[in-house]
């Protein structure tokens, strides 16, 4: 049995961004995003909330590696891929409002693009 796997759409610098990671969470992360691509849940992912109004439906997957902390932000609701808005390595308890931003955008720009 085959699955069709959702493809994948990289927002802005999103796939630069993955692939700055160290090798084994670059590693990871293909693996959680294959996951998302077959229609299951990632192995640890949260929602992000407190986006903005309008801002919906954006999740993120935790990678761990030593004792530091990726972070991969996608939405699956977009003609029916799997995009990719933001990838940052997470350094304190809150994301930054930075990556917060750029998120918010990315997601404004794929929404329009893909809808």
């Amino acid at each position: 049995m085959t699955t069709t796997l959702k493809p994948i759409w990289w927002e802005g610098s999103s796939k630069a961004e993955l692939l700055a990671f160290p090798e084994d969470a670059v590693q990871d992360a293909g693996y959680q995003l294959h996951r998302l691509q077959e229609g299951n849940e990632p192995q640890d992912w949260k929602p992000l909330k407190s986006l903005g109004k309008g801002i919906t439906g954006v999740y993120e997957i935790r990678i761990w590696e030593d004792s530091t902390t990726f972070r991969i932000a996608y939405v699956t609701k977009f003609k029916g891929s799997v995009t990719v808005l933001h990838c940052w390595q997470k350094t304190t308890q809150a994301t930054a409002q930075a990556d917060k931003a750029t998120i918010v955008s990315r997601y404004k720009e794929a929404k329009e693009r893909l809808k």
